[in-house]
């Protein structure tokens, strides 16, 4: 939606060792993206450009598709 701001905010998985009553994950904020481009539909799929670079120690723990 033009004039909108969007703060994209990822996590690993939603439950710490992924069993029932367990507790969820922490939510990291990787900044503010603007809309690229999109695929699909249920689920639709969203390509975001970030405005900072993500931070490299996070890299290894994220399974990113490029």
């Amino acid at each position: 939606m033009r004039g909108s701001r969007v703060l994209l905010f990822v996590r690993e998985q939603r439950k710490k060792d992924g069993r029932p009553g367990a507790p969820t994950e922490p939510f990291m904020c990787l900044g503010f993206a603007h809309y690229e481009s999109h695929e699909g539909e249920r689920p639709m799929a969203i390509r975001w450009r970030l405005e900072r670079e993500i931070p490299a120690a996070w890299l290894p723990v994220m399974a990113l598709a490029v």
